[in-house]
């Protein structure tokens, strides 16, 4: 009786490379993946606050009324709501509220204006800031990444534009 052995499968050797070079690969790849997550995270961030404010200045239109976008306790990190002061008293009331949003990261978010720090944006029924200066939000990452920081821009008009952080 004779055997013949046909070739069934790999060897420890082809086995042991395979592992290796798809050991070597995950290792490249995993930062990168990382960076790629975060990345999006903070765009995503920005994005979602860019929408805010510029959903609030078409609502401020539609609706013939003042509607204000302001941080979460006073602070934009924590978040941030869109609000219609329905009994004009200048203050956020229950049931006032058009839209709430919770900051994702641990980034840093803050508004300016002309120099003063503000926690609420809003436009008039006429989609204008209802301010006497153009008002810019600064989202900065953390740790600090300058090439994935922003600046929002709000002009007077009310025209909300995205520019990117100039970096030293």
């Amino acid at each position: 009786m004779r055997f013949t052995s046909k070739n069934r499968g790999f060897t420890l050797i082809e086995l042991i490379v395979t592992v290796s070079i798809a050991a070597i690969l995950a290792v490249v790849a995993v930062p990168s993946f990382t960076q790629f997550i975060d990345e999006s995270r903070d765009r995503a961030m920005v994005q979602q606050l860019m929408k805010a404010l510029i959903t609030a200045r078409s609502e401020a239109v539609v609706r013939a009324a003042p509607v204000t976008v302001s941080a979460i306790d006073g602070n934009w990190a924590k978040g941030w709501l869109s609000w219609v002061d329905a009994n004009a008293n200048g203050s956020y009331d229950d049931g006032e509220a058009l839209q709430k949003n919770a900051a994702v990261s641990s980034s840093t978010i803050t508004g300016d204006r002309g120099g003063t720090s503000i926690s609420s944006i809003a436009f008039n029924s006429d989609g204008f800031l209802n301010d006497t200066a153009a008002v810019v939000v600064s989202y900065r990452t953390s740790p600090e990444y300058c090439s994935r920081d922003r600046n929002i821009n709000i002009s007077l008009t009310g025209q909300v534009s995205v520019t990117e952080r100039s970096c030293p």
